[in-house]
């Protein structure tokens, strides 16, 4: 069986916490305080676990195990994506109330669209992963060895939310308009809770 890597979720890792680092620095810097994040209140957090858990526990065992469980994950994978963004998408949208929650909730639509209407993965700019000088990774979709995104061709459907965004430099990596709306909504939701006033 072909072993299968996925550098994506490090890319989307990488994101998120530039994302966290900076929403907390000027909130700190706006005379925010830390504390105030503890009155975060998350419904239906339990999904937002379990859609990352899924992904996680997914691409390990398509990449670590042999056998029936390997095969089965690999050739499910695209409607396994597809059910990661549907918890994610509803645990957001029961978190309707929050703004923050709300443009992260739009950024995460923006990105299922795409995957749901490209045989459940993300179509990926081959010229964006040029300008980011991501060469290892053309090989790997080329090679069809990355289970969450797929090159994008002329067959694909909603280029313009599809990963079009190369950001070049030491952290080198291609985003979608939906990857800046969850990374927005999420800044800002820190930003509005560090300087919350009782």
């Amino acid at each position: 069986m072909i072993k299968y890597i996925d550098i994506s979720f490090l890319g989307v890792f990488i994101l998120m916490t530039i994302t966290l680092f900076l929403a907390l620095l000027f909130g700190k810097l706006r005379g925010g305080k830390l504390y105030n994040l503890t009155n975060l209140y998350i419904k239906k957090w339990y999904l937002l676990a379990l859609s990352f858990s899924i992904q996680i526990l997914s691409l390990l065992l398509a990449a670590k195990a042999n056998g029936q469980i390997g095969v089965y994950i690999i050739r499910n994978f695209p409607y396994i994506h597809l059910l990661i963004y549907l918890l994610f998408i509803t645990a957001l949208a029961f978190n309707w109330s929050e703004s923050g929650f709300r443009i992260a909730l739009l950024g995460s639509i923006s990105n299922f669209l795409p995957i749901l209407l490209n045989g459940g993965k993300m179509p990926v700019s081959i010229n964006a992963l040029r300008l980011a000088n991501l060469y290892t990774k053309i090989s790997l979709l080329d090679e069809g060895r990355i289970l969450t995104h797929t090159l994008m061709d002329k067959s694909t459907k909603l280029v313009l939310l599809c990963d079009i965004i190369p950001l070049p430099g030491p952290l080198s990596n291609v985003i979608s308009l939906g990857d800046i709306l969850i990374s927005a909504g999420i800044f800002y939701l820190i930003q509005c809770k560090m300087t919350e006033t009782p």
